[in-house]
């Protein structure tokens, strides 16, 4: 009887093992495509004064002139790095990301404008949203530092930075609002989201409630 838990308990092990190295292989796939649309976007001067009185004008009501939207569903975009933004707004434009006002904002902008306004936003200080919960905060660090190999779920930090930064192609996470990105991981998990690595379609049906909701909130008091 002991040899067969044996047994069974390394079999669940190996699948548990197994599962991770395929998402980690799936993850090395979204950062070369996510690279390769970086190193093939046309590139343009961007002209940041020209995308701080577009944002004053047709963002800041719902982002917030410099970024620092007050209402969770509406991200900070302050701090979030330029060619994500660019990537973002060029999927608005082509619906590969849904949002219809969003659409109809991007159909006034050109491509230097699209450039403009995402160097405008890059070039703010992000802020943050402390939390004192401690005991959720411990979870959120837990999973997003070292994941969770019982449900297949690779660290976060392998992507989106030790600090949550991400890089060119990757979001900013730190600062962001934690309702925000719980809704965004909510619409991965249902497919509403899909423009992005594929990968967190996975990720996001891996997480349990708690955990996400505690990796929300410990990125969201990241600076």
């Amino acid at each position: 009887m002991g040899n067969k838990l044996k047994t069974a308990a390394s079999g669940r092990k190996r699948q548990r093992v197994g599962r991770l190295r395929r998402l980690r292989a799936l993850l090395a796939i979204g950062l070369l495509g996510s690279q390769a649309w970086s190193a093939g976007a046309q590139t343009f001067d961007a002209d940041i004064a020209a995308g701080a009185r577009f944002a004053a004008e047709h963002c800041g009501a719902c982002h917030g002139a410099t970024g620092q939207s007050v209402a969770p569903n509406f991200p900070r975009l302050a701090g979030q790095n330029e060619t994500y933004l660019v990537k973002q707004l060029k999927d608005f434009a082509s619906g590969d990301r849904k949002s219809p006002l969003m659409k109809e904002k991007v159909a006034m902008m050109d491509d230097r404008m699209i450039r403009s306004l995402a160097a405008h936003y890059a070039s703010q200080k992000a802020a943050n949203t402390p939390s004192d919960d401690a005991q959720l905060m411990a979870v959120g660090q837990f999973v997003y530092e070292r994941g969770n190999v019982y449900a297949g779920l690779p660290a976060c930090l392998s992507c989106h930075d030790t600090q949550g930064r991400g890089s060119a192609n990757m979001p900013r996470l730190a600062g962001q609002h934690p309702g925000y990105i719980e809704t965004q991981l909510l619409h991965f998990h249902q497919r509403a989201r899909s423009n992005d690595n594929a990968v967190m379609t996975v990720i996001s049906a891996r997480l349990s409630p708690l955990e996400t909701k505690a990796v929300a909130a410990y990125l969201g008091n990241l600076k």
